[in-house]
């Protein structure tokens, strides 16, 4: 873990910001602001990017919809859908 002041942070962000995503432990320290950490934000569209996707991976996982499932609604199935107005 290396602490580094704001000014040092300020002229070598972009360092600081690729040794944080290679997974260094970097905080900012500042006397009046306190001190925070860098750390990489890992969101879904990342992962999504790193893994290629693999057709079929949840077969016989998930089990197939019950007949009758995407059938039309009744007209029962409607008004409690919808309410007694529709």
């Amino acid at each position: 873990m290396e602490n580094v002041d704001l000014i040092y942070a300020k002229d070598h962000l972009e360092e600081l910001i690729t040794r944080a995503a290679r997974g260094e432990d970097v905080r900012i320290a500042d006397p009046k602001l306190g001190t925070v950490k860098l750390t990489p934000v890992v969101d879904r569209h990342d992962a999504a990017r790193r893994s290629p996707r693999k057709p079929g991976i949840l077969k016989g996982v998930i089990p197939p919809p019950p007949d009758g499932f995407f059938d039309p609604m009744t007209e029962e199935e409607l008004k409690d859908w919808y309410g007694d107005d529709a």
